[in-house]
């Protein structure tokens, strides 16, 4: 596991991974900060929260339109500052030429408002950013092969151009669906390209999104449990198979669900704690 890490008189930090993908999610990790932190990456301020006694975290990630090269993040505490640098990878994205029969492609005007209605009011969520609530790594909803995967770029008639923002897992009628992490449910609906539709809300900007379920097993409001049956496997909304659609947001943009699933943090605090040891013996990370 490779680590960056500084050092500015009364902090450290970790950085994980330091080398990722478009679309790849990472940790930071503060240990023993004068006050809260504050780290900024990209044009956008990262926010924190407690990882135990004198640790804090906070995610970032490198947005699908990023350039590959070195990216500055730079993490402060007080007057005090730490510039690291992630390194952001192009990565291969695979590329689909479909084509659909007209009306998959042109909606009516009346399945065009209700769309619109109903993707206005999931940019309505994605702009509140509750306290955390998740707790440790995420899972995996549903294991199965992937059929179409995140960043794909979908051709449709060889004129619509779309970037797939999740994953779609493959999975028999009736399959449970697992909640990736602790979160509410803040929409758990039928929805016109989703069909049933589950949205958790995790905190810090977090949120997962469960389409096409043949039913759903939860209430508005209610707040479930990482592992807990969400619901089961289907194929309604603007679909042609059993099958999972699972996308992650954080601050309103899409993430690589695999890297977040790779993240390490039921191990922040013990990430942050090894740094700070490290560093005080002026031993090198690793």
């Amino acid at each position: 596991m490779v680590y960056a890490t500084g050092s500015a008189h009364a902090f450290t930090v970790v950085v994980h991974p330091v080398k990722i993908t478009r679309g790849d999610p990472f940790v930071v990790v503060v240990s023993n900060p004068e006050e809260a932190p504050g780290a900024e990456f990209g044009g956008t301020w990262l926010p924190f929260t407690s990882c135990g006694e004198g640790c804090y975290m906070a995610l970032g990630l490198a947005p699908l339109d990023t350039k590959s090269g070195n990216h500055p993040i730079k993490i402060s505490d007080g007057g005090l500052s730490i510039s690291l640098a992630i390194t952001v990878l192009a990565g291969e994205f695979a590329t689909q030429d479909l084509t659909l029969p007209k009306d998959k492609v042109t909606l009516s005007p009346e399945d065009e408002a209700r769309a619109d209605a109903e993707a206005e009011r999931m940019r309505g969520l994605w702009a509140i950013a509750n306290p955390r609530i998740w707790d440790g790594d995420f899972i995996m909803p549903l294991e199965g092969g992937i059929s179409t995967g995140f960043g794909t770029v979908r051709l449709m008639n060889e004129t619509k151009r779309s970037i797939h923002s999740g994953l779609d897992i493959r999975g028999a009628y009736g399959t449970p669906i697992l909640a990736a992490n602790t979160g509410r449910v803040v929409m758990n609906e039928d929805t016109f390209f989703g069909g049933n539709t589950v949205i958790l809300d995790h905190g810090m900007g977090l949120y997962t999104v469960y389409m096409h379920m043949q039913e759903s097993r939860v209430i508005e409001e209610e707040i479930v449990d990482r592992g807990e049956i969400i619901g089961l496997v289907g194929s309604t909304g603007r679909s042609t198979g059993p099958h999972l659609h699972y996308t992650v947001k954080l601050a309103a943009t899409n993430v690589n669900p695999r890297a977040l699933v790779e993240l390490p943090l039921g191990r922040a605090q013990a990430m942050g704690l090894s740094s700070a040891t490290a560093l005080a013996e002026g031993l090198p990370q690793e």
